[in-house]
C-alpha cells in the first residue's frame, strides 16, 4: 500500500484556464521502501533438501505444541487451548542448516477472543521463532521467540503472514535502540543475520 504522504500536488494556473497538473513522486516511497528491504544481493537463498525440511518442520512442530500445552514463549495468553491449531509456514535456514528462523501461525475460534466483534469463525495470530539445532542430524532445536514482534488478532492466515514478512523481511533492521543503534541491523532473510553479534547471534550467544 502506497502512503498517500509520498504524493504531491502541483497546481499551477496558466493565464486564462487553469491547468492542474498532478505530479506524483514516488521516489521518495521507492527510497523507503529499500532501506527496509534486504538488498537483493544479500537474500539469503539456503533451501534445504525436503527430508530434512519435512523431518524439522514435524519436531518443531511438537515442541512448540508442548510449550502451547504449558503457555510459555509465545502462548502465554489463556487465549490457546487444545483446539488451537499451529502451522509452520516457513523455515528459513542458514547455510549449516544449523540455525533457522520459523513462521509460526495459530488459528483460535473467534469465541476464544473477548474484544473481537468478528462474524468469522477463526482468527489467526503469527510469531517468529529463532532456533539452534542442539545435534548434527537431529531435528531438535532450541527455540526462542522474537515475541517483541508479534502479529495477532487477523481475521485470516495470509493477512497475518503479510504482516510477519512485513516486520521481518523489511522492518526488523530499521529497528533502533534508545541511542539510536540498530537493535538488529538484518532482516531474517538477510543472510549476515546469521553471523552478525545483532542478528541470530544475539539471541543465541
Amino acid at each position: 500500500m502506497i502512503n498517500v504522504s509520498c504524493f504531491y500536488l502541483l497546481n499551477i494556473k496558466c493565464m486564462s484556464r487553469n491547468i492542474i497538473i498532478f505530479i506524483f513522486f514516488f521516489t521518495s516511497c521507492f527510497v523507503k521502501h529499500k532501506e527496509r528491504g534486504t538488498p537483493e544481493n544479500f537474500i539469503n537463498h539456503v533451501i534445504a533438501d525436503a527430508s530434512i525440511y519435512s523431518r524439522d518442520s514435524v519436531a518443531i512442530l511438537a515442541d512448540l505444541y508442548f510449550k502451547m500445552k504449558n503457555h510459555t514463549a509465545s502462548f502465554t495468553n489463556p487465549e490457546y487451548f487444545d483446539s488451537t491449531v499451529l502451522f509452520i509456514d516457513t523455515i528459513i535456514y542458514d547455510s549449516s542448516l544449523d540455525k533457522i528462523a520459523v513462521f509460526l501461525v495459530a488459528q483460535n475460534p473467534t469465541c476464544r477472543n473477548p474484544n473481537s466483534r468478528s462474524k468469522l469463525p477463526y482468527y489467526y495470530n503469527a510469531n517468529c521463532y529463532l532456533g539452534k539445532r542442539l545435534k548434527k542430524d537431529s531435528s531438535t532445536f532450541d527455540l526462542k521467540c522474537l515475541c517483541g514482534y508479534s502479529e495477532i488478532n487477523f481475521n485470516d492466515y495470509e493477512s497475518a503472514l503479510d504482516a510477519l514478512e512485513e516486520d521481518f523481511f523489511l522492518e526488523l533492521a530499521t529497528l533502533l535502540d534508545e541511542k539510536n543503534q540498530p537493535v538488529y541491523k538484518y532482516n531474517v532473510n538477510d543472510r549476515r543475520f546469521w553471523e552478525s553479534p545483532t542478528g541470530w547471534k544475539r539471541i543465541f550467544k
